[in-house]
C-alpha cells in the first residue's frame, strides 16, 4: 500500500515498504507546524498532529480532546484500538494504519489478527462476538452514517449506550484524522511514535 501523499490503493499493509517511506513523493500540501508541543505536550508531535495544528483556532481543545480519547473509555481498549485500524483501512489511509499497529500490538493485538483485518475479515474466528459487533456497527456508520436496526440492536448485546456513544466517537475522530492525512498529504513519521500509555 502506497501512502497517498497521495496516490489512490487498495488495502494497507503491516509494513510499508522503505521505499514508499523515502522515495520522493508530491509535497504535502498542509505544513508541518513547528512546536506543538508548546500548545500541549502530553501526546507526541507526529506529523498529522502537527498538520492538524494549522486550524490554530481549534487545535489546541482538539489534541486536549485526543489525550482523553487514549485515555481508558468504557469501551475496551482493544476494541477501540481495532475500530481505529478499520477506519484507517476503510479510509485507504497509510497513516492512520501504520501508526495504529504500533498502539494495536501494545495493547496485545496479535498479528494474526492483525493479518486477519488487513484481509477485510472482521468476522473471523479470531475476533470476538463484542468485536465482529463492533466492526459491522463501524462499517455502517462509515459507510451509512445512520447504523440499521439489525446492527443496532446486534451491538445492544454487547455495549451499553456509553460504549456506543464512544464507538461514535472513535470512527467519527478517526475518519478527520484520516481526512486531514489524505487531503493534506501529510508525510509518514521516520518512525511511528511509540504507543501512548495513559491511565
Amino acid at each position: 500500500m502506497t501512502f497517498p501523499r497521495e496516490r489512490p490503493t487498495t488495502a494497507p499493509t503491516n509494513e510499508v515498504p522503505e521505499h514508499i517511506v523515502t522515495e520522493e513523493l508530491p509535497p504535502a500540501r498542509l505544513p508541518l507546524v513547528d512546536n506543538i508541543s508548546e500548545t500541549f505536550d502530553k501526546l507526541p508531535p507526529i506529523n498529522l498532529f502537527r498538520a492538524a495544528a494549522n486550524a490554530k483556532t481549534l487545535y489546541p481543545a482538539f489534541i486536549q480532546y485526543m489525550y482523553l480519547l487514549f485515555k481508558p473509555l468504557e469501551l475496551d481498549r482493544r476494541i477501540e484500538r481495532l475500530i481505529v485500524l478499520y477506519v484507517g483501512k476503510l479510509s485507504d489511509c497509510v497513516y492512520i494504519w501504520r501508526q495504529n499497529v504500533v498502539v494495536a500490538k501494545s495493547l496485545g493485538i496479535t498479528q494474526e489478527e492483525i493479518d486477519t483485518l488487513e484481509k477485510n475479515d472482521t468476522q473471523a474466528d479470531c475476533f470476538s462476538d463484542a468485536q465482529k459487533a463492533a466492526f459491522r456497527f463501524a462499517e455502517e456508520a462509515f459507510r451509512l452514517i445512520e447504523v440499521s436496526d439489525e446492527v443496532y440492536a446486534e451491538t445492544t448485546r454487547f455495549f451499553g449506550p456509553q460504549a456506543i456513544t464512544e464507538l461514535l466517537y472513535v470512527v467519527g475522530t478517526y475518519m478527520l484524522l484520516a481526512r486531514v492525512a489524505r487531503t493534506g498529504r501529510v508525510p509518514l513519521d521516520e518512525n511511528p511514535a511509540a504507543a501512548t500509555s495513559l491511565n
